[in-house]
């Protein structure tokens, strides 16, 4: 069963229908209820244009510029806030006599490193499997955007049709 977001529910019977989703959010907007609906269907695979540059807006190096507003985002888009915990270290430092504050610091965590983690969070839903993704880049160079499919369906024989079609895509590029 899927929402559409206005009342409208469909049940998909992964077993007579096949279908691609492509998530591309301006921004953040993709929240994980909308990723775990549609791996859900088990008959609808998903193309998703992951925003690094959103990411990157959101979850800063600096810990002092991670806002309610920011882990809020982050926790609505990945569906957990265990995302906290891998990216930022936490380290006491001992003020005075009277106790210690607690200084979060950004974990060296390159784009492949998030790039990985991402993936793993859409594999724990896409019983399919997640293809490696294709990265895009801004005409600076820097990483803009990862294209990720998500197969829905566990079914081997669905698995290797998408494996294939979309792994030729992912690996000439579009």
């Amino acid at each position: 069963m899927i929402s559409t977001g206005q009342g409208h529910r469909y049940h998909w019977q992964r077993e007579r229908m096949r279908g691609v989703v492509f998530l591309d959010p301006y921004g953040m907007e993709v929240s994980w209820e909308t990723v775990e609906a549609v791996a859900k269907t088990e008959a609808l695979d998903c193309w998703y244009f992951f925003p690094l540059s959103g990411l990157y807006r959101n979850a800063p190096m600096d810990p002092e510029r991670l806002d309610a507003s920011k882990v809020a985002i982050l926790n609505r888009v990945f569906g957990t806030s265990t995302w906290r915990d891998e990216w930022y270290e936490h380290r006491a430092h001992q003020l005075d006599i009277f106790g210690e504050r607690v200084v979060e610091e950004r974990r060296t965590f390159d784009v492949n490193r998030i790039e990985a983690w991402v993936g793993d969070r859409l594999r724990s839903v896409f019983k399919g499997g997640v293809l490696e993704p294709m990265r895009l880049h801004h005409p600076n160079g820097a990483p803009m955007a990862s294209l990720f499919f998500a197969i829905a369906n566990p079914n081997k024989a669905a698995v290797r049709l998408a494996t294939e079609i979309a792994g030729h895509i992912l690996t000439r590029g579009i």
